[in-house]
């Protein structure tokens, strides 16, 4: 049997967001016995994410990029794959996989594996040189097949690199819970209709949008409260535009929270505005809690939100649209409970976080194989 092949995780920082999670959750269930996973990241090391990773007892090297021309961060990340020497160097977000191609290359890293995660959130420079390094990557893994779509079609990523990988979701630790012990955490009582939202509080996500949106409902729904729970450079003016609505009083800000799984059972709508995702960890965590989404239609959304079946679709950037679709699930209950059921059985049927680490490590084996590194018969294909 052979010996673990190190695999090392190039990641831009390890604050909380939708890659971080997808890397944490892939090396919770990565096989220890094939893969010997090492973490970095260019700055950000001591983040909560990265000491879930550390009590994995998986080790994670801060690069120290405490500026945007830290060079000497590159020379680190140098140093490291010389020293660690990883067969695959795998890379999370634009700014690990310019350096990982590069300087993966000259370290003599076998396989490079990229990552594309959004769409249409990246400039034109960004774009050219993502464009020039990709004949040093080896495949690059797309979130959706939307994103795929526009990773050949805009930055030029040949058809044959392309694998589509979709998140997922433990489904162990977000599945349907007691909503009245999650209403007494909130202290909201069973009597209200809360819509809930979670995510980084940044323009990309629409937070704005909502709050309009609400700010249409209140009058005609007296019983809806609205949660947002994240963080982010937009909370002061998001609450400010809250105050200046009116709507302050039904709008709870809550923060980043550890417990958002036993808060999504005590929500009856989920919804996310976003202007553009990629495949949002938001809304399949809450399909997968059983909750009936409304979402903007962008990214790869409409790949997980099947509209009229486990939630409802919205053009972004339109609030009035937005409040009249939450309007409709809001006066129908019958609706949002057959919608959250469809919901989770979608999740359940094609979004396990076992499927992630399936394909990942197939993946991983395919190039072990094509590029020569491993003999077809050591590895094992599933």
């Amino acid at each position: 049997m052979r010996s673990p092949s190190k695999v090392l995780h190039l990641i831009t920082e390890l604050n909380a967001g939708g890659a971080q999670t997808a890397l944490l959750r892939l090396l919770s269930s990565l096989s220890c016995d094939r893969f010997s996973p090492v973490v970095a990241c260019l700055y950000n090391g001591d983040a909560t994410i990265a000491q879930r990773i550390r009590a994995l007892d998986i080790p994670v090297i801060d690069l120290g990029m405490k500026a945007r021309w830290r060079w000497d961060a590159f020379w680190r990340l140098y140093c490291l794959l010389r020293r660690e020497q990883p067969t695959i160097l795998h890379t999370w977000m634009f700014h690990a996989n310019i350096p990982g191609r590069l300087l993966g290359h000259l370290a003599g890293v076998s396989i490079v594996i990229s990552s594309e995660r959004t769409m249409g959130q990246e400039s034109r420079f960004r774009y050219a040189v993502n464009r020039i390094t990709l004949p040093l990557a080896d495949r690059v893994i797309c979130v959706s097949e939307r994103v795929a779509d526009f990773a050949a079609r805009v930055i030029g990523v040949p058809l044959f690199k392309l694998v589509v990988i979709p998140n997922g979701v433990p489904l162990e630790s977000f599945q349907p819970g007691n909503r009245a012990e999650a209403r007494a955490l909130l202290g909201i009582g069973l009597s209200k209709t809360i819509i809930g939202t979670v995510g980084r509080l940044q323009p990309v996500k629409g937070i704005h949008d909502l709050l309009k949106a609400f700010a249409h409902l209140v009058t005609g729904h007296p019983e809806a409260i609205l949660l947002v729970i994240g963080d982010g450079p937009q909370r002061t003016q998001l609450e400010a535009l809250a105050q200046e609505l009116g709507i302050s009083q039904r709008v709870h800000f809550l923060g980043n929270r550890t417990d958002v799984s036993r808060l999504l059972s005590g929500m009856d709508i989920f919804v996310l505005p976003s202007v553009w995702e990629g495949m949002p960890n938001a809304v399949l965590e809450a399909m997968a809690v059983g909750l009936p989404v409304v979402a903007t239609a962008v990214g790869g959304t409409p790949e997980l939100v099947v509209d009229g079946v486990t939630g409802l679709l919205v053009r972004p950037r339109d609030p009035l649209a937005l409040a009249e679709t939450l309007a409709v699930l809001l006066r129908d209950s019958d609706q949002r409970r057959k919608m959250g059921r469809a919901g989770r059985e979608r999740v359940v049927q094609c979004f396990g976080v076992e499927r992630v680490v399936e394909q990942t490590e197939r993946l991983y084996e395919r190039l072990l194989v094509e590029k020569g590194v491993e003999p077809t018969d050591q590895v094992q294909f599933r």
